[in-house]
């Protein structure tokens, strides 16, 4: 691979969703959306693939397909959507949720690996990262990994961050030392084709996909519309500034309650 690539960050699949909406449903895409996503994906010529098949193998156009927290709606929808393309994505599992109402349970786990998709980590709980401390983000990162290697007979090797919140600049030495090489942010933008060799974890920006999104609007983050990634990273930049300045936790709250307030107001 030489060119740059994109990852897309889908959540739920679901069959219901209606824009705008509340709640997590606020970044769930529709069932019949996201089987349209595929086909244009494909008719565009892209591989729709797994990160680790993004990053280690050689093709043209690879288009990495992601999912994080492990909703019930990535098995019965997502799954067999990606299986009748021939195509393979990343799951990022929170573990502490499998097996809960709405999520995913370790068999269907398995057999989503077994299909050749890939399953990796969430952590264990989906905390902020940024509020936890050495020993607490230690726990997460290490727990979370530990659960899926037995439960998947895998060695686990890649992290997505809650919320796209990094931890602190001085433990996330934690990240490497607990087993990751690639950590998949929430940061709009592509990725390098060419890796240049290194020890410390390889951090990918991810293209979130939510709701139902017009043909256009899906190009356009295939191809890495500049004025597209402009508008986004605009906007990251000032609720990053935001979310500084009140805290993840606190700006996380604010930010439900005005989305949802607007939400009824319509």
């Amino acid at each position: 691979m030489t060119g740059r690539w994109v990852c897309l960050l889908y959540h739920d699949v679901v069959a219901d969703v209606c824009q705008p909406a509340a709640g997590p449903r606020r970044f769930a895409v529709h069932n019949r959306s996201f089987e349209e996503q595929l086909d244009l994906i494909k008719d565009c010529g892209y591989h729709g693939c797994s990160i680790a098949t993004a990053l280690t193998t050689v093709m043209e156009r690879p288009l990495a397909i992601s999912f994080d927290d492990g909703d019930l709606g990535q098995f019965t929808a997502a799954f067999p959507a990606l299986v009748a393309r021939g195509m393979t994505a990343t799951f990022f599992v929170t573990t502490s949720w499998v097996g809960k109402p709405g999520y995913m349970t370790w068999d269907q786990l398995r057999e989503m690996k077994c299909a050749g998709m890939s399953v990796q980590s969430h952590t264990r709980t989906h905390p902020f990262l940024s509020e936890l401390d050495a020993q607490a983000l230690r726990q997460e990162l290490r727990e979370s990994k530990a659960e899926l290697d037995d439960a998947l007979e895998q060695a686990t090797d890649m992290l997505a961050l809650p919320g796209g919140d990094f931890p602190l600049s001085r433990l996330r030495r934690l990240v490497q030392e607990s087993g990751y090489r690639v950590v998949a942010t929430s940061r709009w933008g592509s990725n390098p084709g060419v890796v240049p060799s290194r020890t410390e974890p390889l951090y990918l920006r991810r293209c979130t996909v939510r709701g139902m999104p017009t043909p256009e609007h899906v190009r356009r983050i295939l191809v890495g519309d500049r004025w597209l990634g402009g508008q986004r990273r605009l906007r990251e930049a000032v609720l990053s500034a935001m979310r500084r300045s009140l805290g993840p936790s606190r700006y996380a709250r604010w930010r439900r309650h005005v989305l949802d307030a607007l939400v009824w107001a319509t």
